[in-house]
């Protein structure tokens, strides 16, 4: 896939290096890391309520005489810090393979900031797939017009202006400028890092709140035990 978009890119004109600071082969898999490491935050909590739903738990775990939102947090997340283990070994092997310049700690700063963002989003995916079971747009939506809009294959200057200005407001836009200009070692954008810090605050107490919400309404209803 990368290849194919690879050549599309190069049928946009020459100085794509020039333009973004980086080949495309550099370009490409840092979008590929990090954009894959934000969409596994924002599932995991969502499979874990998912997966105890269907193994018929749910009820048990959230009638523990702990609070639901915590148990369920420490639930997924000792899942999602495996899945951090994993994507830096690809990190490394891609650093490996494609020679690339280690990540400083400002690229590790902006990746990790976005990850927990996308993870408080998954903690308000998990709080509707309690009440609706299986579909919710959250995930959806934003897997969509992350990989789609932030900048993961290919530059937004190739977007209409349009739906520039759409891209620039995605966490992953200024999550991915960060990491690439500190790859690169250039100045990342001044508002990049305070922008991700107030996405990952923000998402992550409204993610809570909506997975509360959600297993009160189930409560109310009498529906955690069914699936």
């Amino acid at each position: 896939m990368l290849v194919l978009i690879g050549r599309v890119v190069a049928l946009a004109g020459p100085g794509f290096e020039e333009r973004v600071g980086m080949p495309y082969t550099s370009f490409a898999l840092t979008g590929a890391l990090v954009h894959g490491f934000g969409m596994s935050a924002l599932g995991v909590f969502r499979r874990v309520v998912r997966r105890e739903q269907l193994q018929g738990t749910l009820e048990q775990l959230v009638a523990s005489g702990r609070s639901p939102t915590a148990v369920i947090s420490l639930a997924g997340g000792s899942e999602l810090a495996l899945q951090a283990a994993a994507y830096a070994g690809l990190g490394l092997g891609a650093v490996v393979l494609a020679r690339l310049s280690g990540p400083p700690p400002l690229a590790l700063a902006a990746a990790g900031l976005y990850a927990l963002g996308m993870a408080g989003l998954g903690l308000a995916s998990a709080g509707v797939v309690v009440i609706f079971k299986e579909g919710e747009p959250i995930a959806w939506a934003f897997g969509i017009l992350s990989g789609a809009l932030g900048g993961v294959c290919f530059p937004q200057f190739l977007l209409p202006s349009w739906v520039g200005s759409v891209a620039r407001v995605l966490p992953t836009t200024h999550a991915l400028a960060v990491v690439r200009a500190a790859v690169s070692g250039s100045a990342p954008p001044p508002e990049a890092l305070p922008a991700l810090a107030l996405f990952a605050s923000a998402a992550v107490v409204s993610g809570a709140l909506v997975l509360r919400w959600g297993i009160r309404c189930a409560r109310r209803a009498g529906t955690l035990a069914r699936y």
